[in-house]
């Protein structure tokens, strides 16, 4: 896992794409696990390079494969779970917004692999910093020859869309997605909903595939993630506690636990 910056969070116009990252995922990264995580002002769009794996992606897991390009827009909530070799672009802006949030897009492999070629293109161009010439890539190119393949017939095309949920269980996803960061329980969010824990945990893992619990502990530890990624100078004990844990042994248990390796590991792996 590598993780290429290009500008940040202090640099971007608002009123246009901007480069943000480009990340090379491995198969070497098939052991670590991504948790649930949204970014308020970057859009990703990722190609898978081989494999098969199932993303939760909004509210719902899809299968994904290689030969297929992912999008997802800014505040969509995502899960990669155990990653697939991949490279992922990340755009200040959303270039897909007339489309929709989210979409997977499956590619003959010939059509693919020239689209991926691209990517590592811009992947090794940044290595050596030529930003403005990878942004060009990027927008001018890449993005554009995927608007054209989503509307030539003969390739699968899928938008992630909201799947039908029951009110009181959306809303308990809804309420962990927004205050993770704080203490949640699951008792108090049961009753305030007018129903018991179990039918809660029940309900939810229907829909979800997990307890609340453990969802609550995937989007903490997706945050997180992130933030050691991002803000590669910024205090695991800072980290641990803006994402809601009440110390920095239960954080570090609860991220082993989830990724697979330690949060200094896990930072290392991206620089």
């Amino acid at each position: 896992m590598k993780q290429l910056f290009w500008r940040d969070a202090a640099t971007p116009d608002s009123n246009k794409c901007q480069l943000a990252y480009i990340c090379k995922t491995t198969g070497n990264d098939r052991h670590f696990f991504r948790g649930a995580h949204a970014h308020s002002q970057i859009s990703e769009i990722t190609f898978i390079l081989n494999g098969k794996s199932r993303y939760f992606l909004r509210d719902k897991f899809f299968n994904v494969k290689a030969n297929e390009v992912m999008f997802c827009s800014q505040g969509l909530i995502h899960e990669e779970g155990y990653l697939l070799p991949s490279i992922c672009i990340g755009l200040y802006g959303d270039p897909f917004s007339m489309i929709g949030k989210g979409f997977l897009l499956q590619l003959d492999q010939s059509v693919f692999t020239a689209l991926a070629e691209l990517a590592k293109d811009a992947y090794h161009l940044l290595e050596i910093q030529q930003g403005e010439i990878v942004e060009n890539l990027v927008l001018n190119v890449i993005v554009p020859k995927i608007y054209a393949l989503i509307h030539q017939s003969g390739n699968h095309f899928k938008l992630i869309e909201h799947t039908i949920c029951p009110q009181k269980i959306n809303l308990v996803k809804q309420y962990i997605d927004h205050h993770f960061q704080e203490s949640v329980n699951i008792n108090h969010l049961s009753s305030k909903n007018n129903s018991s824990r179990s039918y809660v945990e029940h309900r939810f893992k229907d829909h979800f595939r997990r307890s609340p619990i453990n969802y609550l502990t995937s989007r903490r530890i997706g945050e997180a993630q992130t933030v050691l990624i991002c803000r590669p100078n910024y205090p695991i004990t800072h980290i641990a506690f803006d994402v809601g844990f009440n110390s920095l042994p239960q954080f570090d248990h609860a991220f082993v636990k989830v990724s697979g390796i330690s949060p200094s590991a896990y930072r290392s792996k991206y620089s």
